[in-house]
């Protein structure tokens, strides 16, 4: 099967010596970030619109040597349960045929319940077909492509298939490209926020370990900023993919390498598409799960939690955080909030999860430390002058083996056997000298488990870091 090109004089130029002349402006000379490459984001816009930040993906990879470049794409023309692939034959643009690595795909095709062979999807679909030209004239016929769709909603499903993409390439001289757009059709300054949150999801999620941190970091954004935009990301459901299948092949970064929008190219920032490129990667040593906070977001985090707290002791409701202009305040975030009063505890809660983004956590767990600890009385208007706010942002856990995973003074940790569980921060490690002490004071007084049950092995150990900085 040869597969024609369906945007060919649309979304680029359909003559082959103005093709070339184009994408070839567009591919200027780029450096790869550190560390090994497994793959790439770029977008598929129309050229005149993303092209530099498509070249900009491309360009680094001219000296790079790979003979297969999976391509996971987003869907636009029909809904789709699985990856959807064209298993065979060729794509051609006006620069010539770029072959399907069968092989590959035949390989995929056994997992039949995340993908499928179906040529259909493809026919008119323009987001595999527009990274084409680029390939070309970087690599010339010598790379095969597996062209790859998605637009399902299971975020499980996405991570599995991601995780299968990932194997399949284990061996074999393979890059994978995640093929998307950013947000679409919101103010270029709406844009501009959204758009960074969601590729500062994308690094924390590969940091993390999880492409359902991504796939959270989209909900809890577009539910924010719905009334401005269509999508955070078209090709969500391939950036899940895509983060899923880094991970599998041993990567622990994103990197950025471009961002922009269509109004920083038409001149009108009133309804805009953004458009980003950047690099999965392997770096050593590993980054840190947690978010960077400067020290300007985190008194601005501080004051945001005692002014909820204000509000709170005025209306009885902590306020609602719309959109926050720092990416980093918009990401799903695990904290505690802990208030003292001359030195002494007054109110901790907190979550050991990601549940909502950071100024959400900020604001209502602040409230919830000083009206909702069942071993305090509410704090009062009065009492709120003298209090003191601590603020503890969480790396995800980890489960360990046995307490010698446990670093004294360092680690927070988390105890469960089936329905009973607690947590000690680390800032609790203060109040003991050994680690005995403090493992069987968990377990005892937190967990309700008895004193020794952190030595038995079906207990199960999580340790975490926290970023902790309190008012001055």
């Amino acid at each position: 099967m040869i597969r024609k090109p369906a945007v060919a004089g649309r979304f680029y130029e359909a003559r082959p010596e103005e093709l070339r002349a184009e994408v070839s402006g567009f591919v200027k000379p780029g450096v790869l970030p550190a560390g090994r490459v497994a793959g790439f984001l770029s977008p598929h816009a129309g050229y005149a619109f993303s092209g530099a930040a498509a070249g900009a993906a491309f360009a680094p990879l001219k000296n790079l040597h790979f003979d297969t470049l999976v391509i996971m794409a987003a869907g636009h023309t029909m809904s789709l349960a699985k990856g959807a692939l064209l298993a065979e034959g060729s794509f051609e643009t006006p620069l010539g045929a770029v072959e399907i690595d069968s092989a590959f795909c035949a390989e995929l095709l056994k997992e039949k319940k995340l993908f499928e062979n179906l040529p259909r999807a493809h026919e008119a679909e323009h987001a595999v077909e527009v990274q084409l030209p680029f390939l070309q004239v970087i690599k010339g016929s010598a790379v095969k492509i597996v062209p790859l769709l998605f637009n399902s909603t299971d975020a499980a499903l996405l991570e599995e298939a991601g995780r299968a993409i990932g194997r399949a390439m284990r061996g074999r001289k393979a890059l994978f490209c995640v093929s998307s757009d950013l947000s679409h059709y919101p103010p270029g300054k709406i844009a501009e926020i959204s758009d960074r949150s969601v590729l500062l999801a994308l690094r924390q999620a590969m940091r993390n370990s999880s492409p359902g941190y991504f796939d959270l970091a989209n909900a809890l954004l577009l539910s924010k900023a719905s009334q401005y935009l269509d999508t955070t990301a078209c090709g969500q459901a391939a950036m899940t993919a895509g983060a899923a299948a880094a991970l599998e092949l041993g990567c622990n970064d994103f990197e950025l390498g471009l961002y922009t929008h269509s109004g920083k190219v038409s001149g009108d920032d009133s309804a805009v598409v953004g458009y980003g490129a950047g690099y999965f990667t392997e770096v050593s040593p590993k980054p840190a799960g947690a978010l960077e906070l400067s020290p300007a977001m985190k008194s601005e985090l501080l004051a945001l939690a005692r002014s909820s707290i204000g509000a709170c002791l005025k209306t009885g409701k902590i306020p609602v955080q719309p959109l926050s202009p720092r990416p980093e305040f918009n990401q799903p975030a695990a904290i505690f909030v802990t208030l003292t009063l001359g030195g002494s505890l007054r109110g901790c809660i907190g979550s050991l999860e990601p549940r909502t983004a950071l100024a959400d956590m900020a604001a209502s767990y602040a409230g919830a430390a000083a009206f909702e600890d069942p071993r305090f009385e509410r704090v009062s208007e009065a009492e709120l002058k003298k209090i003191k706010i601590e603020i503890s942002v969480l790396s995800p856990l980890e489960l360990v083996k046995g307490a010698e995973a446990v670093k004294a003074g360092v680690h927070g940790v988390y105890v469960k056997s089936g329905r009973r569980s607690g947590t000690y921060l680390p800032q609790v490690w203060e109040h003991f000298k050994k680690k005995e002490d403090f493992l069987s004071s968990l377990c005892l007084e937190k967990a309700g488990l008895s004193a020794d049950a952190w030595k038995d092995k079906t207990v199960e150990l999580y340790t975490y870091t926290v970023d902790a900085f309190e008012e001055q």
